[in-house]
């Protein structure tokens, strides 16, 4: 038979949203299957890397995301004896020195402008995926679609994750935080600022439009926070007074991680975080999904895209192991407690950012530039060839 389109996306959010554009791009059919119709309520992921803005340009829109966002290009880091340092993006080996911030709606919004609404079903929960040896068959409520191969960018709860039977393994962290974002009334301008004391971290990035988000570390998981709890928290590790009314959002998170077993299981693929789970401290997981998008793309254009999936495979669970290894080691180390290990931390860290060398290096190393396979050019093209399965 002949299936209705190329591909199907199940899910909206940036990465399958990035996946459409690319798709897009190379005259494929296809449709993004998103069960939302509102816009998410709170800015979510805010950081976009110089690696994500390389494939960005592919679709001639890193000038727009730059035109949105704000270049954050130093983040000066604040322990229990005071400041300790600065990390800095401005010397790193790439032509954009900063990291990008920009809330996720917005990313959401560029994406779907440069998309076209006609190529979105929204309001539309897929409930059933299967497939057979030539297609994959898709069913929302009443509807139903076939297609050559089906993208799962449904998330880390992925229902087609499960529908397949792809193991996750990973555990959760007993970590827990809040977030919200704030009128920005500091004078911290475009600077990030991070603060580690013996009872927990805060962290804090400048957002476009005169805001700026604020992550405290909380003992448990707080899901119905206490009103103001953020502007006390802040106020007693940072010494920085935030006015409970300028809060305009507030989430929670605890922190999990995980890495699929297999990327794929016949014609139905994993990306993003469907695939693999991570910290959001560090900002790695967005990210990589969109390395997961570019690589995709570019083999579901090719005539033997099946024989293509093992190097999306091996290259993308090395690419986001590494990422999920840093976003633990970074949210590790900042999340000590006590008097012993923030002395002990205080020091690592003057240290490490004192090391002209070490203190550059860390800026590549959060700039994702030294992922391996962080964008499609760093992976060996004799890889690309078609295999036997």
């Amino acid at each position: 038979m002949k299936p209705d389109f190329d591909v199907l996306i199940v899910g909206g959010g940036p990465v399958g949203l990035l996946l459409a554009c690319l798709l897009k791009n190379k005259g494929m059919t296809f449709r993004v299957l998103e069960k939302r119709t509102q816009p998410i309520p709170h800015s979510a992921a805010i950081g976009i890397t110089p690696p994500s803005l390389k494939i960005l340009n592919k679709l001639g829109l890193t000038e727009a995301f730059i035109a949105a966002g704000l270049k954050v290009r130093d983040c000066f880091v604040h322990g229990q004896s005071g400041k300790l340092g600065c990390m800095t993006f401005r010397e790193i080996p790439d032509p954009h020195r900063f990291v990008l911030a920009l809330p996720q709606v917005m990313t959401l919004a560029l994406l779907q402008k440069h998309l076209g609404a006609e190529w979105i079903e929204s309001g539309c929960e897929v409930t059933e995926v299967n497939q057979a040896a030539d297609h994959c068959r898709v069913r929302a409520q009443d509807r139903e679609w076939t297609a050559r191969y089906v993208v799962a960018c449904d998330g880390w709860r992925s229902p087609v994750r499960d529908w397949i039977g792809m193991k996750a393994p990973g555990h959760s962290y007993d970590l827990h935080f809040v977030m919200g974002d704030f009128i920005d009334r500091t004078s911290f301008g475009d600077e990030a600022h991070l603060f580690f004391t013996a009872t927990g971290s805060v962290e804090s990035f400048p957002l476009p439009g005169g805001k700026r988000r604020w992550v405290v570390q909380t003992d448990s998981r707080l899901d119905h926070p206490p009103a103001g709890l953020v502007s006390e928290l802040t106020r007693q590790r940072a010494g920085v007074e935030l006015p409970v009314e300028d809060q305009v959002n507030e989430s929670v998170f605890s922190p999990r991680r995980f890495n699929c077993d297999r990327y794929y299981d016949g014609r139905i693929i994993l990306c993003g975080d469907a695939a693999h789970g991570m910290s959001p401290i560090g900002g790695q997981g967005m990210n990589t999904g969109f390395a997961d998008a570019e690589f995709l793309a570019e083999i579901l254009g090719q005539p033997d895209a099946l024989g293509l999936l093992p190097a999306y495979n091996r290259f993308r669970r090395k690419a986001a192991a590494t990422a999920i290894f840093r976003a633990e080691w970074g949210m590790w180390l900042g999340t000590w407690r006590g008097k012993s290990l923030s002395i002990l931390r205080d020091l690592m860290l003057r240290f490490l950012l004192s090391q002209g060398f070490i203190s550059r290096h860390m800026g590549s190393f959060y700039a994702m530039l030294t992922i391996p396979f962080n964008t499609l050019d760093r992976v060996p093209q004799a890889s690309l060839k078609p295999q036997t399965l």
